[in-house]
């Protein structure tokens, strides 16, 4: 029994002297981080701030107090969209997503089967129509407006004051946002980090060209290969960026893959003995001078220039240089000629195309971070707005409203932000009753809800220092009706109740660890690869726009990026895990070729390499290919794939398909070797344990 006690003892210790090492590391860190940086955070909130207190007051003065809750969410869009580029189709989605908003919010109140039915739904239509697993948080602003709608179901009653109050707010949102892109202008900095790119391909190109390869130019060429790369994304995804540049944006990071990949796999000699060296020189000067006159009207002179290249390419001896320097050229004509007139249609994705890059990068599987974020987020909503309709405890809405806050896209950020949340409520609610001390008048209490909120976006995003500032004026407002001991009570106690569902909900319902993600991560690569054919067969009857294969490449290469960033943390401390590791390793380096090599293969189809009368041979080819994607094998059925080589005319069509044959069958030999990881997909025990 004494031993027993000096142990306790011992850990309560520990437990003491661990959290006294924390705080003061959270002191040191605000001390020595925070506080220096403050000056610039309040700059930077100050357009954000501004507009919150604007629009609540005219909210107030309008439509009444009663209203202004919807507020935050503009609030949100306003701060999320303000330092982009905001397209005219942008605005519009402000307003047909609020009323979609509302209408489910008005479904989701007139009893509880139906509040269930439609907190389930909801979160499929804007996680997939807004959120990726590389940008997972674009859902929380239209998500955020649904749930806060059915917070107040007695608003809803008056269904038309609600909505006019509702594009209210968008109006003068979109008015605002207006003015932040003639004030800021951040659409001149897209064209500016283009330059920059462009600028550092051809110089990537020049060196190589007068020294070969060394240690230092790989990784420049990853780096620039990244940087294109998030570039194009983000001008995607964020619609940060003219429908003319987001396309640049794609084919210049096709451009910067290339030469990542082609060239940097070639065997180099250095300085004036490279053979390649001339053609390198010219890419490098077409390069430079593309990236002069991109703006301009009159392209043509460039564009000759740039065929007559291309129409000696075959003066290359290396078939994996030429290939190589045939694409460049190819997708330099293309954009040559396509920023000529930036009013084409074909710059813009058509209905189609956009429906098959969905497809590619959204596709509805349990393995998509779309549909098991969804399901976790339609269950915790169906709960909490569930409990909140049918209880009739005054303001019961807190619960959840915090379980949203609190459920993130993934498992460990919703851990951070339970505990950052509870810190920062608990601080406010403090702070909540000693100014109830004070005994404020009310326009006292709305001035310094004001300066709270200021705060509040001047506060790091999902921190208990915001926490603290969003809870202490949230209390601040609520003790006018309800009084200071009941709203802090409220307040704790809806915190506890979505603490406990969300930490529930992610534990027990498609539970999504790291390791989950990864494996999730494998079989979206593997799958893209069967959808990539699926491009390559679409584009022999169909026209392709440039941009789609440009897309799903960019989709690939993130989904890559991610897994591949997860195998390099995992630690090795038998051989046998070395060996898993470095065969895992390799097996997401031969899925990235394979990938490589179709975006090849969809280039020539698409520049008319391959004659009509082969495409019953390439369809054929795609169907075998296909076949042996999921589960992915190099087996006998992959034997007449092999005897088609020979009926293509084309020598560049024949080289990409031997290379794709090459490296399936390095793919299936690696997998084989890499199952201690890339095993069968975890049971649900197995998925439970690893997030618990």
């Amino acid at each position: 029994m004494g031993i027993s006690a000096q142990r306790t003892a011992e850990s309560s210790d520990k437990a003491r002297s661990s959290a006294g090492r924390r705080l003061r590391d959270a002191l040191v860190t605000w001390r020595e981080e925070t506080l220096p940086k403050l000056p610039d955070q309040f700059k930077n909130a100050a357009p954000t701030s501004a507009f919150f207190i604007a629009l609540f007051w005219l909210t107030v003065i309008l439509f009444g107090m009663d209203h202004v809750m919807a507020v935050s969410c503009y609030t949100t869009l306003f701060n999320v969209r303000c330092r982009k580029y905001n397209a005219p189709s942008q605005y519009l989605r402000f307003f047909l997503v609020t009323l979609l908003a509302l209408a489910a919010a008005r479904a989701a109140t007139l009893n509880l089967p139906l509040c269930i039915a439609v907190n389930l739904a909801m979160p499929f239509v804007f996680v997939f129509m807004r959120s990726s697993q590389l940008n997972p948080r674009r859902y929380f602003p239209y998500m955020m407006l649904f749930m806060f709608l059915q917070l107040r179901p007695e608003l809803l009653d008056n269904l038309g004051l609600q909505a006019a109050a509702l594009l209210f707010n968008c109006a003068v949102l979109t008015v605002a946002l207006l003015i932040a892109g003639v004030v800021l202008r951040k659409a001149d900095e897209s064209v500016n980090r283009l330059h920059q790119n462009i600028r550092r391909l051809a110089g990537a190109l020049q060196y190589m060209a007068d020294n070969g390869i060394d240690q230092g130019t790989r990784p420049e060429l990853l780096k620039l290969r990244a940087d294109f790369s998030e570039l194009a994304y983000a001008a995607r995804e964020d619609s940060s960026a003219p429908d003319l540049l987001s396309n640049l944006f794609d084919m210049f990071a096709a451009l910067a893959q290339r030469t990542a990949y082609l060239v940097g796999r070639l065997n180099w000699q250095t300085g004036d003995q490279c053979a390649n060296a001339p053609y390198l020189r010219e890419l490098a000067d077409l390069t430079r001078d593309v990236d002069r006159i991109i703006n301009t009207r009159d392209n043509r002179i460039l564009t000759r220039r740039a065929e007559a290249l291309l129409a000696d390419a075959d003066a290359v001896a290396n078939d994996r240089f030429r290939l190589f320097y045939r694409s460049y050229l190819r997708m330099l004509i293309l954009i040559l000629r396509d920023a000529e007139d930036p009013h084409q249609v074909r710059w813009r994705l058509s209905t189609s195309n956009q429906l098959r890059v969905s497809y590619f990068r959204k596709h509805p599987s349990l393995d998509s971070f779309e549909m098991r974020f969804s399901i976790r987020c339609g269950v915790v909503l169906a709960v909490s707005c569930g409990a909140s309709l049918a209880l009739p405890v005054d303001h019961l809405y807190w619960f959840p409203l915090t379980a949203f806050l609190l459920l993130q896209p993934f498992a460990t950020e919703s851990i951070h932000r339970t505990y950052t949340r509870t810190v920062g409520t608990v601080l406010g609610s403090v702070a909540v009753y000693l100014l109830g001390l004070l005994n404020l008048p009310y326009e006292g209490v709305m001035v310094l809800g004001m300066v709270l909120i200021t705060c509040l976006y001047s506060s790091t995003p999902g921190s208990s220092v915001l926490a603290f500032f969003a809870t202490t004026y949230a209390l601040s407002l609520a003790s006018f009706s309800i009084g200071d001991r009941y709203a802090i009570g409220m307040r704790l106690i809806c915190l506890a109740a979505a603490g406990i569902l969300v930490i529930g909900v992610n534990r027990l319902v498609v539970p999504t660890s790291d390791r989950t993600l990864f494996l999730a991560n494998v079989r979206q690569l593997f799958g893209m690869v069967e959808r990539y054919w699926e491009l390559i067969r679409k584009s022999l009857h169909e026209r392709m726009d440039a941009a789609a294969p440009c897309e799903a490449l960019l989709h690939f290469q993130m989904v890559h990026t991610q897994a591949a960033h997860y195998i390099e943390g995992l630690p090795v401390s038998t051989e046998q895990e070395r060996g898993y590791k470095l065969a895992t390793q390799h097996v997401l380096f031969c899925l990235w070729e394979l990938i490589c090599e179709l975006e090849q293969l969809e280039l020539l189809v698409r520049m008319g390499d391959i004659d009509e009368a082969e495409y019953a041979n390439l369809e054929l080819f795609e169907r075998i290919a296909s076949d042996c994607c999921q589960p992915f094998a190099y087996d006998k059925r992959m034997g007449p794939a092999e005897d088609l080589l020979d009926r293509f005319q084309e020598e560049d069509v024949r080289y990409v398909l031997q290379q794709y044959l090459l490296r399936a069958k390095w793919l299936a030999d690696a997998l084989e070797k890499a199952r201690g990881l890339i095993g069968e997909k975890p049971s649900y025990v197995e998925e439970v344990r690893d997030v618990a």
